[in-house]
């Protein structure tokens, strides 16, 4: 009898993980979330890294490109 065994081993070099939810909207079905996670070595520089992805966000309406994304739309 054959016995197979599988290690998956995650592991980060990585110190600090900051992790944020960017939430717009106050009802049920009026919300959007992005959720952003970056990871690092220093506090610093890891918090600087999480701002800029956040300003990348906002230059590039990712929010409102979400928002206008609607269930069950067919490109035209």
């Amino acid at each position: 009898m054959r016995e197979n065994t599988e290690h998956r081993v995650s592991e980060s070099a990585d110190k600090i993980v900051l992790k944020t939810e960017v939430k717009r909207g106050e009802g049920t079905r009026d919300q959007d979330k992005v959720n952003v996670k970056v990871k690092g070595n220093e506090p610093g520089p890891t918090a600087d890294k999480l701002a800029r992805v956040l300003d990348s966000l906002e230059e590039l309406n990712v929010s409102n490109r979400l928002r206008e994304t609607q269930p069950g739309e067919k490109d035209g």
